[in-house]
């Protein structure tokens, strides 16, 4: 376009087209991504006292609050962790656990779940089973497949400065958990009443009191006591406005992925080949995986695959801290101690990393796995400011200097009354291939199908070796027709 044909000179409609600062931030804080979200743990014993905050709002365009589906302080979340066996290029076999969620809670928002179907399905083929349907409802500690309940709170740790400075972080305590805290919160408001208080005790931002939650583990068994403190604990304006920049509660949790969903499909036919089951062919079943595949975004790319399911296959770093602490955390959502061979692998991992990271961090029996994680982290964010000092302090480049040695990881000697045999011998031993998966047990069919005038399939034995002794059979299980639905 010409100058004539403007009405407006060129600086002049540059002016008017010129980024703002508020347009800046904005965009600055888009191309950030969403902030990270801490987690805040209760993985060891000890006393821990936080602050509860307030579910937070959401704003429109315009900066006016929307309405609230939920108020109070916290939301209910179903998970469970997958537990996949993972074969590795040297013959060991690792196991790697996902967490998913139920895709029927209200907040996921999808029509089925292929958890609960696998379960039902799975009751009704082997009904005459009392030990496998038993197996099935229990928890996934005890090789079942039923559901963790949890609550996921917003929560500030008060135990001291520091860990305050450290500003908001999620909370995903157990439900018996949540009503030793609801319980002790309402007996506080009972009494807070009749002095005309209103709002909540532990989650109002001005007259409410820190909880506390002291964790003690005796033989092996691990118990929570909760307390409320007697002296308020105000929040600041500053952590108020840094829990509005987090993303809500709904983001973190209620996110379920093609890539879970596939993870979820290799641990049911893992677990129908351990049991002797053929629940993953069952049609039905089939019918519902393929309803909830329907049902996720086009836009969702991501997918399983087992072949790469460690970092190590695919040529990266098999370790990171980020790893480190996410099976931290999956360690500490399923009420694991540090007797478990989970908790034990994972210190291992630590070590490693620590050598292969040649960082200034010793091990010892008086630190905890969280303990050492936080080391690290520190240690590692001192590193990483390092250079930039050094370049502004010598922009010259310096003569060579003979490096000091790194640091060796120090370990003192085990006790060997503290540790025995038993447990050494499991860490340091490989992981033994499970048995070949017991010959699928063989179905009525259904009346009025093809297949009952067919024959049914032969199913050929293997060989045994020369010299191996034949296992002795294990008796089949009678398989039910299924019940009408």
């Amino acid at each position: 376009m010409s100058e004539e044909t403007r009405k407006l000179s060129a600086f002049e409609a540059f002016q008017q087209t010129q980024l703002t600062f508020a347009e800046a931030e904005e965009k600055a804080k888009q191309e950030a991504g969403a902030p990270k979200v801490d987690r805040f743990r209760i993985g060891e014993d000890g006393e821990y006292v936080i602050r509860i905050l307030p579910l937070a709002p959401s704003f429109d365009n315009e900066g006016n609050i929307l309405p609230m589906d939920r108020k109070g302080y916290e939301y209910a979340v179903h998970q469970f962790f997958l537990g996949i066996k993972v074969p590795s290029k040297k013959g060991k076999t690792k196991k790697i656990s996902i967490p998913v969620i139920r895709t029927t809670d209200k907040e996921v928002g999808h029509s089925v779940d292929i958890l609960d179907a696998y379960v039902k399905i799975a009751k009704e083929m082997y009904a005459d089973d009392n030990d496998l349907v038993k197996l099935l409802s229990s928890s996934s500690y005890e090789g079942g497949i039923r559901w963790n309940y949890q609550h996921a709170i917003m929560v500030l740790d008060v135990s001291s400065d520091k860990e305050r400075a450290k500003g908001p972080q999620l909370w995903q305590c157990s439900h018996s958990q949540y009503k030793d805290i609801d319980a002790a919160k309402m007996r506080l408001w009972k009494e807070l009443r009749e002095e005309g208080q209103e709002t909540c005790p532990i989650s109002g931002f001005t007259d409410a009191y820190p909880v506390k939650v002291i964790r003690t583990t005796t033989n092996n068994k691990t118990e929570y006591k909760v307390e409320i403190g007697r002296k308020t604990v105000d929040i600041k304006e500053e952590e108020a406005e840094k829990l509005l920049e987090l993303p809500r509660i709904p983001e973190q949790l209620y996110r379920y992925t093609r890539y879970q969903l596939e993870a979820t499909l290799v641990f049911l036919e893992q677990y129908d080949q351990e049991h002797g089951m053929e629940v993953c062919k069952e049609p039905d079943f089939v019918e519902i995986v393929e309803k909830l595949k329907g049902e996720l975004s086009a836009d969702d790319t991501s997918h399983f695959d087992l072949a790469n399911a460690t970092n190590k296959d695919n040529g990266k770093d098999e370790v990171t801290l980020d790893s480190l602490y996410a099976e931290y955390d999956a360690i500490v959502d399923q009420g694991l101690n540090e007797k478990s061979e989970e908790y034990q692998e994972l210190r291992e991992k630590i070590r490693q990393f620590i050598e292969d990271k040649g960082l200034d961090v010793r091990i010892s029996r008086t630190k905890n796995n969280l303990q050492l994680l936080e080391e690290i982290e520190e240690v590692m964010d001192s590193q990483a400011s390092q250079p930039k000092k050094e370049e502004i302090e010598e922009p010259a480049p310096a003569p060579a200097r003979r490096r000091a040695p790194k640091p060796k990881v120090e370990e003192p000697e085990e006790d060997p009354e503290n540790e025995p045999e038993e447990e050494k011998a499991a860490s340091e031993e490989p992981v033994v291939e499970a048995p070949a998966a017991p010959e699928p047990r063989r179905r009525r069919a259904r009346p009025g199908s093809e297949a009952e005038a067919a024959p049914g399939p032969t199913v050929e034995e293997p060989a045994a070796a020369e010299d191996e002794e034949p296992a002795e059979a294990a008796p089949a299980r009678r398989l039910h027709t299924r019940r009408l639905r």
